[in-house]
């Protein structure tokens, strides 16, 4: 193939064919309608740029010294963004270290656990009610709420938020920490009960978690 700018001739892999390389694109002489085209084109961006952005003078929240550019979204300059989010770190951590100390002296109690229940927990407690399996509900070990504990027991009701890869990572982490606390976790994986089939694939699980808790009092 030949480029219809310089001439040569070339293997015809760069963008349509007509030319050998991009310099030869670029600087191919266009007609007089195509270049008032180009320019309209250009200028209707510089205007829609103009109108929607702030090219008002700007100067760093901060030292007030240096001009911003209307890119920056943050208020600040490079140096003093870097002592504001160090700063910010600084009271994190300040306010942290506070709590910690009041959790210590009694002063502040801590996380406390929400009282909302969701639809499989409440559930699940008419499960081992009727059973007459005592339990207790929302213990406190560490840092993680127990659903509910049953002697050594601690039997979770997961939802499907379980199912993601991130909270599998932390529900990992977390038997680990409650086994070296000398518990075992027992999940039951909630599913819908709409349907029979939903109905039987729970009453399965009911009958399973039954049978491990006989074989658990017996040991």
């Amino acid at each position: 193939m030949v480029c219809e700018k310089c001439g040569k001739e070339h293997d015809g892999t760069y963008g349509s064919g007509r030319f050998c390389s991009c310099k030869c694109a670029r600087s191919r002489n266009h007609s007089k309608e195509t270049k008032q085209a180009i320019s309209n084109t250009l200028l209707n961006r510089r205007l829609t740029v103009k109108f929607k952005t702030d090219f008002s003078i700007r100067y760093c929240k901060l030292c007030k010294k240096k001009q911003l550019s209307y890119r920056n979204k943050s208020g600040y300059c490079f140096k003093c963004n870097i002592k504001q989010l160090n700063k910010n770190i600084e009271i994190r951590n300040k306010i942290s270290k506070t709590i910690r100390e009041k959790v210590k002296n009694g002063t502040h109690k801590g996380w406390k656990s929400r009282n909302i229940r969701s639809y499989a927990e409440l559930f699940w407690i008419n499960v081992l009610d009727n059973n007459k399996i005592k339990y207790i509900s929302e213990k406190h070990v560490g840092k993680y709420f127990l659903d509910f504990v049953i002697d050594n027991i601690d039997l979770e009701i997961d939802g499907k938020q379980h199912k993601y890869e991130d909270r599998h990572k932390s529900d990992l982490i977390r038997d680990e920490f409650l086994r070296k606390q000398g518990y075992f976790v027992y999940r039951v994986a909630w599913n819908e009960i709409n349907s029979e089939e939903g109905k039987q694939m729970m009453k399965d699980k009911i009958e399973l978690f039954l049978d491990f808790y006989d074989w658990w009092q017996q040991k």
